[in-house]
């Protein structure tokens, strides 16, 4: 769409003042079409509203999941793509979760889940959900395991094996399906409220590669200021998010190994506040993400508490600054496409052990059909 080597992201670093675009905008927008020059016009009157309004997400929430569209389609199977269609045993995902110490068997339909069913292998495009069946009908909310994650901490190991800047490995909870299909046809829904998509509450369990771990909540008040078109929190509020010397090749947790990530959802009272430990051979990094009144809607308006679709997916962008800017820079990412693993996936009751991983238990053989 942008025509290069004048992007979005080089304007709005022009605009807000960040490093120097490689060409005058003159010339750059020389080579846009009206409608180009439209979305150009939209970008430097948001990037000169002020210093508060290009920091973090703010200076990039036109473009900020864009790439997402682009870049992850949902899975329906190979038979002719069929909504619901059977799927073949290599399609069904099966993947063990041990919760509070029993192995419970779940289903990522489409995703290659290897290692006896303890580790989902991640690569771009598609997006999975996590099903209590093997099916791709995500019209029915009863086929996804809505998981409830109040008063528990979700526990997985992460080896990202490199994955570049512009990369986004992520795992999250969205309050779907939604009654219209929307364009990918799978019911989606999220706080970006996407055109012919779903809007809805989302919270962003991890997002990241292998230069940052980034947590953000995203609750649906209708109230913002100054964004008197927003439904839903698009930039998100709170943030945690690594920093510095925490995360990232050679920082106290070398993401060219495997970690430990963990996530607990405590309620203190009437207050949320989910706390998340990147953990490795003895060292720690924390990411606290206390209560405000954003936290409070997502609890307040249940969705959370009722339990929410889990979405997870490996999507890239040449604009994902947004993310992994502090780490990567300013400039056109491209994301080198290698392969992550997330294993040994655990959900235990706060004030409980983690389990230590453990071989997953074989499959129970399929009952045998009577003669007739």
């Amino acid at each position: 769409f942008w025509p290069e080597p004048f992007g979005l992201t080089r304007l709005w670093n022009h605009a807000s003042g960040r490093r120097p675009t490689e060409h005058s905008p003159p010339l750059a927008m020389a080579q846009c079409s009206p409608l180009q020059l439209a979305a150009v016009a939209a970008a430097i009157a948001v990037a000169g509203a002020g210093p508060h309004d290009v920091v973090g997400h703010a200076r990039a929430n036109d473009t900020m999941k864009a790439g997402f569209v682009a870049s992850s389609r949902p899975f329906f199977g190979s038979a002719g793509g069929l909504r619901g269609g059977e799927l073949s045993s290599g399609e069904q995902g099966a993947l063990w979760i041990d919760e509070d110490g029993t192995p419970t068997r779940y289903y990522l339909p489409g995703a290659r889940v290897v290692d006896d069913g303890k580790t989902v292998e991640y690569r771009p495009p598609h997006r999975f959900y996590l099903m209590k069946r093997p099916t791709t009908d995500y019209s029915d909310a009863d086929n996804f395991y809505k998981v409830q994650l109040l008063g528990k901490t979700f526990t997985v190991d992460i080896d990202l094996r490199g994955v570049s800047c512009g990369c986004n490995v992520n795992f999250y909870l969205v309050d779907m399906p939604v009654a219209s299909p929307g364009q990918g046809g799978d019911h989606y829904c999220d706080a970006q409220c996407f055109p012919n998509m779903g809007c809805c509450e989302e919270f962003d369990m991890m997002e990241g590669n292998g230069n940052v771990q980034q947590v953000t909540n995203h609750a649906c008040t209708s109230n913002y200021a100054g964004h008197g078109d927003w439904r839903c929190h698009k930039w998100g509020n709170p943030e945690a998010k690594t920093h510095g010397g925490q995360f990232g090749f050679g920082k106290t947790i070398d993401s060219s190994r495997t970690f430990t990530f963990s996530q607990a959802y405590n309620v203190q009272g009437d207050n949320l506040e989910v706390i998340t430990t990147l953990s490795q051979e003895g060292r720690s990094v924390t990411l606290p993400m206390g209560s405000n009144d954003q936290m409070q809607a997502m609890l307040r308006d249940g969705s959370i508490s009722r339990g929410m679709a889990f979405v997870t997916g490996y999507w890239f962008a040449s604009d994902m600054n947004w993310m992994d800017g502090e780490a990567c820079g300013s400039g056109g990412e491209s994301c080198n496409q290698n392969p992550a693993y997330i294993s040994n996936w655990r959900i235990t009751s706060n004030g409980g052990p983690i389990p230590t991983p453990a071989p997953a238990p074989a499959p129970a053989p399929a009952p045998e059909e009577k003669p007739t």
